[in-house]
């Protein structure tokens, strides 16, 4: 069993997780994310809550980050087709036509950030990976460095 770490991140800001949850696996871990940030949704709709905008889950283990997920609305999606600010001030636009020209781009938005989720979630894999070769590589070093000194 291996402990993962469950940190909150909204910025430069970070609420550690400093007992830690021990799981089988990796994809243990994601779940267990995944499900808290389900229980910090709002109640009446199970959707993000706008109260954790900008705050992130990361999940750690002895690696490093390997997972991180949104907990609340991406700041692209706090102004919706409801709020003031999406409707055209001058009065020329119906909500209607607002919300027609919206949706493909909030579509691709989501598509975007969905792929930016992945790779970076390959990324950190690769990351973790690279510090396992590094530090492999030096032991391999410091052998051989002793075995010339015999």
């Amino acid at each position: 069993m291996t402990r993962y770490f469950f940190h909150l991140r909204f910025g430069h800001r970070v609420v550690w997780d400093e007992e830690g949850t021990e799981l089988s696996n990796r994809s243990a871990a994601r779940s267990e994310a995944l499900a808290a940030v389900c229980e910090l949704a709002e109640p009446n709709t199970g959707r993000p809550s706008r109260r954790w905008a900008g705050w992130f889950l990361q999940v750690v283990d002895e690696f490093g980050e390997f997972f991180r997920t949104p907990v609340g609305h991406p700041a692209l999606e706090l102004v919706g087709p409801n709020h003031p600010t999406a409707v055209g001030q001058r009065g020329t636009s119906s909500r209607a036509e607002v919300v027609e020209t919206r949706s493909p781009i909030k579509q691709r938005t989501v598509q975007l950030l969905e792929r930016t989720l992945r790779l970076h979630e390959e990324l950190s894999f690769l990351y973790s990976n690279s510090e396992k070769l590094l530090l492999r590589s030096r032991e391999v070093v410091a052998q051989a460095r002793l075995t010339r000194q015999a």
